[in-house]
């Protein structure tokens, strides 16, 4: 069973208020459920804010409530400065009572790394506390755990069983998760009120995904009306919606087309995988474009470029369609560059051997005559990567440059790859690390990788772990397999040497 990342951003965004508003955002599902839920606090006994001595002497005494109340009003500067490390000390405090509250507190904060040193395994040890202690927003928290797949090997039936004590509790997100996790196709043994429910829900949802989540769209049905119905359907989101869609939400331009084709286009020239996807799927089944094969490729393979492992098996399959190859051998000879380039890179990744190696590249060659940018592109990463030619990384950068100035930002993002090197000044580095923050924030899910590097190794900025772990993630929820792998990667380097956070794969 296939089912998206529903862990989203939901312990990166602890909002701490400057007007002490004691929040954390939690976008559970990404872009679809967006919530803000409160810091647990104690419900007895309740210190007011004049009564602060009180509240320290209390604490002093070793009342747990007393601590953790302490503890959250210096971390949020509510009737006492902020003080990060006093705040840790006394929730610590709590925490070795055994204050439920205190321990899922304390895990958002390991989680987080707020004071604390990054580490989501003992986050996890103290949402498993406080959620054998019935606290709705720790079960919510562990059955997300149960789902990432990173801390602990997933495991659907656990969270499916703590979403659904969380729900008893009236915890919305809880409640909305379950709902999510139904709709991905889960439906556990023997509850037949989740079958009438999965029912329901089909009645009153046609879409299953919501978010054009495009690793799990499905463009399989024989019939095309029920394709194209559902991405008529996406296309109905009104402008923001779509921005926000396929991750270029930051762009600001007045002259910019508010059509859904348009944004889908911008999107794709922006670096976006879930828009090249969706654009070679549409020309692949013709929705909304005349049936072409050679242009659904052209998109396709950007978006595996761009780290789309999905986009890959969908070309493998259409590489073994006689009539998608028939079309490609029909434009090659009416020197159609991107029919030369398609033919040439499906070569050059080893998805189909009906040309000689120098064929495929003089093909390329000749697209690249053309102006054709994405065969720019591809020639410079044929030339750093030494594939079909010797490795050239002087020749690589000249195409990059190339291409930049036709306006890529997929090369441009490469050439500050490039040269994030040793031996780059400090300066540079600093002022490159700006740019690629601006093309992340412009939707690029290469940028976004690249971003996460630079914080996870310092590059042209402080260290920051979670900042990359961020965006680490980001990138993977886009399709960025690289992104994904760094990400285990993280965590596997901080992974304890225990049975329970040991990953193994299971098939559902």
């Amino acid at each position: 069973m296939k089912i998206k990342y529903l862990l989203g951003i939901f312990f990166f965004a602890f909002i701490l208020s400057l007007e002490a508003q004691d929040t954390i955002r939690s976008d559970v599902f990404r872009n679809d459920f967006s919530q803000r839920k409160q810091i647990i606090k104690a419900k007895y006994p309740s210190y007011s804010l004049i009564a602060g001595y009180i509240l320290t002497s209390d604490a002093n005494k070793g009342d747990p409530y007393a601590q953790h109340e302490l503890a959250l009003r210096y971390l949020l500067g509510n009737g006492f400065p902020k003080d990060t490390a006093k705040a840790i000390y006394w929730i610590r405090k709590a925490v070795d009572q055994n204050l439920p509250i205190a321990r899922f507190n304390y895990g958002i904060m390991l989680y987080n790394g707020i004071g604390v040193p990054w580490n989501p395994f003992e986050a996890y040890q103290n949402f498993k506390f406080a959620s054998e202690s019935h606290l709705p927003e720790a079960q919510f928290a562990l059955a997300l755990l149960y789902i990432d797949n990173l801390v602990v090997t997933r495991d659907y039936n656990s969270a499916y069983k703590l979403f659904k004590q969380a729900a008893k509790s009236k915890f919305k997100p809880a409640e909305e998760a379950l709902l999510q996790l139904l709709k991905s196709g889960f439906i556990p043994p023997s509850d037949t009120n989740v079958i009438v429910n999965k029912k329901r829900i089909e009645e009153q949802e046609q879409l299953l995904k919501q978010d054009w989540d495009y690793d799990f769209i499905n463009f399989e049905n024989n019939e095309k009306d029920t394709s194209e119905a559902f991405v008529k359907n996406i296309f109905k989101k009104n402008y923001n919606e779509l921005k926000n869609l396929f991750g270029i939400e930051n762009i600001i331009d007045d002259k910019i087309d508010t059509t859904a084709i348009s944004i889908l286009k911008l999107a794709a020239i922006n670096g976006s995988p879930e828009a090249l996807y969706i654009l070679g799927r549409l020309y692949e089944k013709g929705i909304f474009f005349k049936k072409d094969y050679v242009l659904s490729a052209v998109n396709l393979l950007q978006a595996y470029r761009l780290g789309s492992y999905k986009a890959g098996e969908i070309l493998f399959r259409l590489v073994l369609d006689e009539k998608f190859i028939n079309q490609i051998k029909e434009k090659v000879i009416k020197n159609d560059p991107d029919a030369m380039y398609s033919w040439a890179v499906i070569t050059a990744l080893g998805f189909s051997n009906n040309l000689a190696n120098n064929q495929s590249l003089d093909l390329l060659k000749k697209a690249v005559d053309k102006k054709h940018i994405p065969s720019i592109i591809e020639l410079g990463l044929l030339y750093f990567n030494g594939t079909l030619v010797e490795k050239n990384i002087s020749k690589a950068n000249e195409y990059w440059q190339t291409a930049k100035s036709f306006g890529s930002k997929e090369a441009e993002v490469r050439l500050i790859l490039a040269q994030l090197n040793e031996s780059t000044p400090a300066q540079n580095k600093r002022e490159l690390f700006n740019k690629i923050k601006i093309l992340s924030e412009e939707g690029s899910v290469l940028a976004q990788s690249v971003l996460a590097y630079c914080y996870e190794k310092g590059i042209g900025t402080k260290e920051n772990k979670l900042l990359a772990v961020r965006y680490y993630r980001i990138a993977s929820q886009r399709g960025n397999q690289s992104a994904y792998n760094s990400l285990k990667r993280m965590y596997d380097e901080i992974r304890p040497d225990n049975e329970q956070f040991k990953i193994y794969e299971i098939k559902n």
